[in-house]
């Protein structure tokens, strides 16, 4: 291709001087041409006008007497002369006396004889088909017209010899045109093509890996140096290539190292795999459902463009949920003493004490705090414990119109309007009453502030059965769903909001009353948690609706729980052991249960309360879930089993259920319940764990 390119150029290039040559030299022959040409004619001229001075008298004379035959023999001799060929004879009236052969015109006309008075004409013409000079005169004898002689000169000899001249100049100029050119495509192929095509071929196998290809030019010049240019950069990219190796060989035994060193993190992140081993196989299970749809479906590009971001939204919310989870465990060690000692506190309280009201006061604030906690754990998805047949009309948008939440979004909002359509044979789903409550009022709560000065909030439901997936926010898988809706006519969101609502503390409105900052967000995982979708509609200025698609459940609704009295939860001096590593939950359980009337043993980790076991028996065991350092509650448990078969025990953890709670369930242990501690909460699980028959 180069060669080939840099002959059609040089070849153009060749053509193109001979062309710019061919046109000079043309040029120049054409003014040579001309002046050769226009000095012939001045010869003829002054041939015919010598010939007719020599016979003009005696052709005067003889016009002049009549004598037509002394005439005709005048202009024999006058024919002789080498190249005049014709001659006319005409009187003084234009009438023609005698010409030598035949005549185009038999008569001249006034006009042209008066131009014959004034000086002999000397003009180009063709006559019988061939060039010629006619000259022509007056004839005067003693300053008396006698008449008109024309003479032509016959330019056919002059005409071939200039066109001799150009054939010769021509092909002259063909012949030098052609050996310049076969010359320089020589000279150049040499010097230039063969040289660049040698050095086309070489970057050629170093492009398919012949690194350290060198190429070998006797020819000096620019080519020269750019064969040697060309040789030292192969030279030097093999070297860096050779380097290359070594390092790539070197970082692949710094892997080796690096993965040595990684295993070594894993074991020692051992417990906190434990923690989030179900949600990552969760998350797992997403992605290879969305890779297998990507696989089956081969749809267009955008459409895998969306189902990307859909996954990166939610990976994103997975990794906040395992932040929020980390976060809600530590929280809830602290707020422990703040929750439980209160409870401690008002028992030995009397009713007109003054003090109760601080004490109440600490208690509502630990509570407040540990209801942000929750709204970490729901954030984490793993908040949704306890679930139960639940009709949204009845048991969720019923209560919570009616609830002292829904009046603070009023008192802050007196000018929306709350407005419901719904379905009168809505049917039931499976979930928490606590966590829909708490989306429906964190939907409620944004579509009034995307009302700010005034409006109405719609909320719909209605039995739905999807017989092809659904495209929107979320993908609907078919099924039979209850959807919940939520319509306002506020300002709407931006569509490069869109994807970033459900993100934790992401808004464009002014903080302050927006509670914790994660309304949103726990709505996310709330619907998550149902195994539902979310569906959001939305255009700037027009309003926003949010549907949430929970699936159905056939099932009957569970009948109402009694409240539970303090009264109840007292033991009869039962022994429990309290196995916790962090100090201050170990002494705020102690403290709950000895209140509670049980005999309280404690132990600081998993293999103190084993070798506790062996030799002690003992009604009931509170075990923490995650201890570090040492073996966590499970493994804890399945100790005791060996020592102590049937082993009465519970399980209590910062964190909420996940994969290793539940293998504890079901080895044995009754229940689960979540810190802070309550009274009610862990006295009600311990009673309920003692009452359980073996």
């Amino acid at each position: 291709m180069i060669s080939s390119s840099l002959r059609f150029k040089i070849n153009s290039a060749i053509l193109l001087t001979a062309a710019i040559i061919a046109v000079f030299l043309g040029v120049f022959l054409y003014f040579f041409e001309r002046n050769h040409r226009q000095t012939r004619i001045e010869k003829v001229k002054v041939l015919m006008g010598a010939v007719f001075e020599q016979k003009k008298e005696q052709l005067t004379n003889e016009v002049f007497a009549g004598q037509r035959l002394a005439l005709a023999d005048t202009l024999a001799q006058m024919k002789a002369v080498k190249g005049i060929y014709h001659l006319v004879v005409y009187d003084i009236e234009g009438r023609i006396v005698i010409a030598t052969g035949e005549v185009e015109s038999h008569v001249l006309s006034q006009r042209e004889r008066h131009r014959l008075n004034q000086s002999p004409v000397f003009i180009n013409t063709i006559l019988h088909d061939r060039p010629t000079v006619e000259y022509a005169a007056v004839m005067e004898v003693i300053g008396e017209r006698v008449g008109y002689l024309k003479m032509y000169y016959d330019m056919i000899e002059v005409k071939k010899e200039l066109n001799y001249t150009l054939a010769f100049f021509f092909s002259f100029l063909l012949i030098t045109l052609i050996v310049m050119a076969v010359l320089l495509n020589l000279l150049l192929t040499r010097s230039v093509i063969v040289p660049a095509t040698l050095l086309r071929n070489a970057i050629r196998k170093v492009r398919k890996g012949g690194i350290g290809e060198q190429v070998v030019l006797t020819s000096g010049g620019e080519i020269g140096e750019i064969a040697s240019d060309f040789n030292r950069m192969s030279l030097r990219l093999q070297k860096q290539h050779v380097a290359l190796a070594k390092a790539v060989e070197s970082r692949e035994t710094y892997a080796v190292r690096l993965e040595k060193t990684n295993q070594e993190l894993e074991f020692l992140n051992a417990s906190l795999e434990a923690a989030v081993n179900d949600r990552t196989a969760e998350l797992l299970e997403i992605n290879r459902k969305l890779q297998n749809e990507i696989t089956e479906r081969q749809r267009a590009d955008e459409e895998k463009r969306e189902l990307e971001e859909r996954l990166a939204r939610s990976q994103k919310m997975e990794a906040l949920g395992l932040l929020a989870g980390g976060v809600a465990h530590d929280l809830n060690n602290v707020l422990s003493g703040i929750v439980s000692y209160p409870d401690l506190l008002l028992l030995d309280l009397e009713e007109s004490s003054p003090l109760r009201k601080p004490i109440m006061t600490i208690k509502d604030s630990g509570r407040k705090a540990a209801t942000i906690v929750q709204d970490l754990l729901d954030l984490a998805r793993r908040g949704v414990t306890h679930t139960e047949v639940i009709n949204l009309n009845d048991d969720i948008i019923s209560a919570h119109l009616k609830s002292p939440e829904q009046k603070k979004i009023l008192l802050h909002h007196p000018d929306i309007d709350i407005l419901t359509s719904l379905a009168p044979d809505l049917m039931n789903i499976r979930g928490s009453s606590v966590h829909l409550k708490k989306a429906l009022m964190n939907l409620i709560t944004n579509a009034a502030e995307a009302q700010p000065h005034g409006g109405k909030i719609k909320i719909h439901t209605e039995n739905r059965y999807v017989d092809r997936p659904i495209r929107g926010y979320d993908n609907v898988d078919e099924g039979d769903y209850v959807v919940l809706t939520v319509r306002d006519r506020g300002t709407g969101i931006a569509p490069d909001d869109l994807n970033r609502i459900f993100e934790p503390f992401y808004s464009k409105k002014i903080m302050g009353r927006s509670g914790t900052g994660l309304g949103m967000a726990v709505v996310w995982g709330t619907v998550q948690d149902h195994q539902g979708y979310i569906d959001v509609e939305s255009t700037e200025g027009e309003g926003t609706d949010f549907s949430l698609y929970f699936p159905i459940t056939r099932e009957e609704k569970e009948t109402a729980q009694r409240q539970v009295y303090v009264d109840e939860l007292f033991g009869n001096g039962e022994t429990l052991l309290v196995v916790d590593d962090i100090k201050e939950q170990v002494e705020i359980a102690s403290h709950i249960l000895k209140k509670l009337g049980y005999s309280v043993r404690t132990a600081a980790s998993g293999e103190e309360a084993v070798d506790y076991i062996k030799a002690h028996a003992v009604d009931l065991v509170v075990l923490d879930m995650i201890m570090e350092p040492g073996i966590d509650g499970l493994e804890t448990y399945r100790q005791i089993l060996k020592h102590r078969p049937g082993q009465k025990a519970i399980i209590a953890s910062g964190f909420a259920e996940n994969q290793r709670v539940r293998e504890a369930l079901t080895l044995g242990v009754g229940q689960y319940i979540k810190k802070p501690y309550t009274l009610e909460k862990i006295g009600l699980a311990v009673k309920q764990e003692l009452d359980r028959s073996q």
